[in-house]
């Protein structure tokens, strides 16, 4: 998933300083490329947000992956509170390509809203996006990790919506009967046992004190 693009070297760069000498190798694929290469036994470990099923994969959950809609700053609906999903769906919207993970989060988010919105350009790049947004054409619906930068400089706001941000969770995935080697075993015991702190501190996304933000109640 594209998203990981946004952190995964980093995570990897503090798995190498605390494994001096270990030879990592990244790749970056579509879901059905990555599936393709666990069924074929072609890579040690795969990060997924959506991991395959059955009983040949093993699946672990290691970080949550929040989801998020997004508008320029001077947008009407940024810094209002709790905005209902049916206001947000009647916007002019940015999309990912139908097909995508973002796009797959993204109907899961709005369900029956989904065939309503009002989107203005798809495109399969995050970046373009996120320009587009910023520039006023519409509002987005993106992972949170990747607008860590935007938000930190006030090019890009998060909305408060009800039911947001969408909390998904990544996975280190491999096959059951893989033999992996040491440093694949030492790689995933570091994402389960520090990769949601890691990634937390990369993007400055507290996704767990989002959530309890969400779930106070709310004053009349």
């Amino acid at each position: 998933m594209r998203g990981a693009a946004y952190f995964f070297p980093r995570l990897l760069a503090e798995f190498a300083r605390r494994h001096a000498g270990v030879v990592l190798n990244l790749a970056v694929h579509s879901r059905p490329e990555v599936v393709r290469q666990l069924e074929g036994n072609l890579t040690d470990l795969a990060a997924m947000v959506r991991p395959p099923s059955g009983e040949d994969m093993v699946c672990e959950r290691f970080a949550p992956h929040p989801f998020v809609i997004v508008a320029a700053p001077e947008h009407p609906l940024a810094g209002k509170k709790r905005i209902e999903l049916g206001v947000v769906a009647r916007e002019a919207f940015i999309a990912r390509e139908e097909g995508s993970n973002t796009w797959q989060s993204m109907s899961e988010a709005f369900g029956a809203w989904l065939p309503k919105l009002n989107i203005v350009m798809q495109t399969p790049s995050t970046e373009a996006i996120k320009q587009a947004v910023m520039a006023g054409m519409g509002i987005s619906f993106l992972s949170a990790y990747t607008v860590r930068l935007e938000r930190q400089v006030g090019s890009l706001a998060v909305l408060d919506v009800k039911g947001f941000p969408l909390m998904l969770d990544w996975y280190v995935v491999h096959r059951k009967r893989k033999r992996l080697p040491a440093v694949a075993i030492a790689f995933k015991k570091f994402l389960i046992d520090d990769g949601a702190a890691v990634i937390e501190r990369i993007t400055g996304f507290d996704a767990q004190a989002w959530t309890r933000a969400r779930r106070r109640p709310q004053a009349a």
